[in-house]
């Protein structure tokens, strides 16, 4: 649904004239305006943008992407003093009666101005631009609580008969790849997966990143669909994930309907499956299919619901075991894990300190809800993860110190730092 909304607004820009090819003047701009504002909120916009004579705005759209309840702005506009082909896109939010300018940046177009355009749906104002030939990108944006933050990304490109895409969620990281012929339209590949983050403990998490990541969609169902009633049935929330030198600490709930604890050794029960590449896995998995033996390394987190203080951590292929922390919660339980990366061998820690760093992992919880009928088994993941498939597996990113995904731009900072300052701080 998503894609095909993205797609929507990428077809809007590349057939349909905003605009005039001309693009429009500031005048008229404000006359088009006042459909929808008063003067007053209208001169906030002109001052912002500058009231020059032979300025253009080529594309511009009213809607939400602050979910206040009042309509917000943005626009591209084209300056005359502009040597480079370069448009400056304007976003502007209803803050208390006055349309406030919250962001500014500038896109470069190929051939037209056209070629950039603003589209507000859905509680996010995405931002279309060409690359080049058959290459579009689109950017989602938001603005919640004072902080304005990219959402999304998606991308459409043209190789040698083949059109490539690629969908990016910053904030949920759910993210998919799309490989078809432009001729047929027929897949040679798709692959769906989460981006897990972990951000450095002594990082300060910016608004928007908060939130747990969520795997809970019937796309993350890839064993016993039959028998999943849905989210409280079982699904995974990744609540926290941090690093350190020594540790990588992850803080697992899991929604969980009828809990099972293993009755002997051999006996199958509930638990969650950590899969790493034992490889460092750069970009996506297009380019990585091969499948190798003993490229995965597992590790398994074993709840004890009899005996909470025996649930354990189990290094498959190993004789480690290490405890692991479990609270029992109404509707399933809270796993914390701290997994030392002594054990993560193919993570260069020494690169790690100034450089992204992405890794295959995939989560994956098994659900036994009848222990007399271990067959009847669901599986979530993370990814579209096939056993013993490396190039299957989703990715974590490990952050370096103070660093994150996406832009992120705080409206109130520099207000509240000046509060500060007059204060004596």
């Amino acid at each position: 649904m998503i894609i095909r909304f993205l797609y929507i607004v990428l077809i809007l820009f590349m057939s349909i004239d905003i605009l005039a090819q001309s693009g429009s003047s500031l005048k008229d701009f404000e006359k088009k305006l006042s459909d929808y504002y008063d003067q007053e909120l209208i001169a906030d916009v002109i001052a912002e943008i500058g009231k020059d004579d032979q300025a253009k705005v080529w594309s511009w759209d009213i809607g939400e992407y602050s979910l206040d309840n009042n309509n917000d702005v943005a626009c591209v506009v084209r300056y005359p003093k502009e040597k480079s082909k370069i448009c400056s896109v304007y976003f502007f939010i209803d803050i208390n009666g006055t349309l406030t300018p919250v962001h500014k940046q500038s896109r470069i177009f190929v051939e037209s101005p056209l070629e950039v355009g603003v589209a507000i749906k859905n509680g996010s104002c995405h931002v279309t631009s060409k690359n080049e030939q058959f290459h579009w990108d689109i950017t989602g944006y938001q603005y919640r609580h004072g902080v304005f933050f990219e959402y999304d990304h998606f991308s459409t490109m043209r190789n040698k008969g083949q059109t490539i895409e690629q969908y990016r969620n910053v904030i949920d990281r759910r993210n998919s790849i799309h490989v078809f012929s432009t001729r047929t339209e027929e897949t040679a590949y798709y692959h769906h997966y989460h981006d897990i983050p972990a951000y450095h403990v002594k990082t300060s998490i910016p608004f928007g990143l908060h939130h747990p990541i969520v795997i809970d969609a019937p796309d993350d169902v890839i064993k016993g669909a039959f028998y999943w009633k849905g989210p409280q049935d079982a699904s995974i929330m990744i609540e926290q994930s941090r690093y350190s030198d020594a540790m990588w600490y992850l803080e697992l709930k899991v929604l969980d309907d009828s809990i099972f604890t293993s009755l002997c050794d051999t006996c199958v029960q509930d638990k969650i499956m950590i899969h790493l590449s034992r490889s460092p896995k750069l970009g996506n998995a297009i380019d990585t299919q091969e499948v190798h033996k003993d490229s995965i390394l597992t590790i398994e987190l074993n709840p004890n619901m009899e005996t909470l203080h025996t649930s354990s951590m189990n290094i498959i292929g190993s004789s480690t075991k290490l405890p692991i922390v479990v609270h029992r919660e109404s509707n399933g339980y809270r796993i914390v894990a701290n997994i030392p990366t002594k054990f993560m061998t193919f993570r260069d820690s020494e690169s790690s300190q100034s450089d992204i760093q992405t890794i295959g992992c995939t989560i994956e919880l098994l659900d036994i809800d009848n222990p007399f009928r271990p067959e009847e088994q669901t599986r979530i993941v993370s990814s579209a993860f096939e056993q013993g498939n490396a190039s299957s597996l989703g990715i974590v990113t490990f952050y370096p110190m103070n660093t994150f995904d996406g832009e992120f731009h705080s409206h109130f900072s520099h207000q509240f730092v000046q509060t500060l300052q007059q204060l004596g701080f």
